[in-house]
């Protein structure tokens, strides 16, 4: 029996700020403070971002208004647990596909079948050729180095990796694109059939955020206690403090510079051991991950596509969800999911950065230790 006066009730960490509560407030686990900052301007909300991003991280630090509430509205709209109503358009968008040239993204078993166990068939998908994809990279890359490995050897998990160099991450961006263009065509029957430009623009859009999750995710995996540490490409991986190690086969050029911009952007470097704790922290399972990676495919920001192209990345974001749902009750059993997804979809927007990584091989190329004509740096001034 519990003493008299002891709370049964577990310790809650706030999604926003991190705090503590015992209470989940507007049905998700938000904290009282953060609950009441968005009731007071759910109605009247016209706060501007103080980074001008839009994208400022949650935790005990985030002091942006504008973030705050967005942030604490998203978390609401993916659980389902405001009491708003839904929007229309979502419904006017399903009576629209019908006229869509785009292809239906159920199977056959779930809509045929309505009685038979909710299946998860782009999930499905998703594992088989994301795992094709990943290995594809890893024996390309690794047949690249002067002195491969014995095919016996080689090991989704084990690598073997080594730091990455400037080479290395030419070579392993050119992999990376041409992989994902085929795991665009595999996973999703309306991708592949666009048109040669549309598919190339989707990519290169969704090529930085994938990059960086997925660098980040699997550095969390391989290397769980150095937080310095992403992966560059599949095999191999980069940290600040191996900068000379990075530039050993770089063009010639002001390596001393590079050294002291990143001393002077030294607080923005510490964004990559906050966002590894923000990953460790959530600790995505692969099924997550894989949803994740989906969402940021068909998720188009700023970048202006076809309405057609746009609504089928609205029709996966749906059935991506429902198929992560599906996953919680039926794998995970799960009852009560909604604060756990909204945990795990609170990750999306930390990886839209491709800003930044842009400015950084600007930088790069200031500094002549990157060539006008590298492939990269192409990418990033032709998106």
């Amino acid at each position: 029996m519990p003493q008299k006066g002891v709370s049964k009730k577990k310790d809650r960490t706030c999604l926003i700020c991190f705090g503590q509560t015992r209470v989940a407030f507007l049905g998700i686990d938000l904290c009282r403070a953060c609950s009441v900052f968005f009731r007071r301007n759910e109605q009247r909300n016209e706060f501007t971002c103080r980074a001008g991003t839009k994208n400022c991280a949650v935790g005990p630090d985030l002091n942006c208004k504008r973030c705050r509430f967005d942030h604490i509205e998203r978390l609401l709209n993916v659980s389902g647990s405001s009491d708003q109503p839904a929007s229309s358009s979502s419904n006017q968008n399903s009576s629209e596909a019908s006229d869509s040239p785009m292809v239906d993204i159920r199977s056959p078993s779930t809509s045929s079948n309505p009685s038979s166990r909710a299946e998860t068939p782009i999930l499905g998908r998703l594992k088989i050729y994301y795992r094709s994809m990943c290995w594809m990279r890893l024996n390309s890359e690794l047949q690249c180095l002067p002195n491969p490995p014995h095919p016996s050897e080689i090991s989704l998990e084990s690598g073997p990796f080594s730091p990455a160099s400037f080479a290395s991450m030419t070579t392993s961006n050119r992999i990376l694109l041409t992989a994902l263009l085929d795991f665009g065509c595999s996973v999703f029957p309306e991708y592949a059939q666009l048109e040669r430009k549309e598919k190339w623009d989707i990519v290169v859009n969704n090529f930085y955020r994938f990059r960086l999750f997925e660098g980040i995710y699997r550095a969390s995996q391989v290397y769980p206690d150095d937080m310095d540490v992403t992966f560059a490409g599949y095999s191999n991986w980069a940290s600040v403090k191996c900068l000379d190690e990075f530039c050993s086969d770089a063009p010639t050029g002001d390596r001393e510079g590079l050294k002291e911009y990143f001393d002077r952007n030294n607080g923005r470097m510490q964004e990559l051991p906050a966002t590894r704790a923000l990953i460790q922290r959530v600790n995505p399972c692969h099924e997550e991950f894989l949803v994740l990676i989906a969402i940021m495919f068909w998720s188009f920001g700023e970048k202006s596509f076809r309405d057609d192209i746009t609504q089928v990345g609205h029709q996966y974001h749906d059935a991506l969800l429902k198929e992560l749902h599906t996953f919680y009750r039926e794998e995970k059993r799960l009852d009560d999911y909604a604060a756990r997804l909204g945990e795990v979809m609170m990750l999306l927007p930390v990886f839209d950065r491709s800003h930044d990584m842009k400015e950084h091989f600007e930088m790069l190329r200031l500094l002549e230790l990157l060539p006008e004509d590298n492939f990269t740096y192409q990418l990033q001034k032709a998106d």
